[in-house]
């Protein structure tokens, strides 16, 4: 530990290295990493010599403090202002709004947020979707599917559509119909 420190410095540190040795997470490094780390919590607390004295770093850094606050400040952007008028408006559309979000063709997700790809009505994302596979197929980058993967993809889905007991009366009371 550094000259100076508090007797409840030393302490830390040495519960930090005894931690950091126990675990074994730092290797040999424990001691370093106990220092550094009672080092930063001086820092922040203010107990260290330069922000004690006043020294040149620390006046410096107060004075270019001080001139940022004094400065007034620049107008916000297009687009930050742009943002913060979205979000203004979609919270006042969300509390307003009683229509369901089946109503509306949203998803639940999308609902609750106007931006990107989860924000579009799910009719959109799917128009999306299916262009990018169309486009994967054309480059030859897509997956697709061979008979033994079908036929595993069939059973599941199949698997699942059979635990919906009432579905599967359904069909059963339609017999051979179609």
């Amino acid at each position: 530990m550094p000259r100076g420190a508090s007797p409840k410095r030393e302490r830390q540190y040495e519960d930090i290295k005894q931690s950091a040795k126990k675990s074994g997470r730092y290797g040999g490094r424990a001691e370093e990493v106990a220092a550094r780390t009672v080092n930063k919590i001086r820092r922040e607390k203010g107990e260290t010599k330069a922000q004690r004295s006043g020294s040149k770093k620390s006046s410096t850094r107060a004075s270019a403090s001080s001139s940022r606050a004094a400065k007034p400040r620049a107008p916000k952007s297009r687009s930050t202002q742009s943002r913060a008028r979205a979000r203004r408006s979609s919270t006042r559309r969300s509390s307003r709004s009683s229509k369901s979000p089946a109503r509306t063709g949203r998803s639940r997700r999308a609902a609750s947020n106007g931006r990107g790809f989860a924000g579009m009505s799910d009719q959109r994302q799917r128009r999306i979707a299916a262009a990018g596979g169309r486009a994967a197929h054309q480059q030859g980058t897509a997956h697709e599917f061979s008979a033994a993967e079908a036929r595993k993809a069939g059973q599941k889905g199949g698997e699942a559509v059979s635990r919906n007991r009432s579905h599967m009366a359904e069909i059963g009371r339609r017999g051979g119909e179609r």
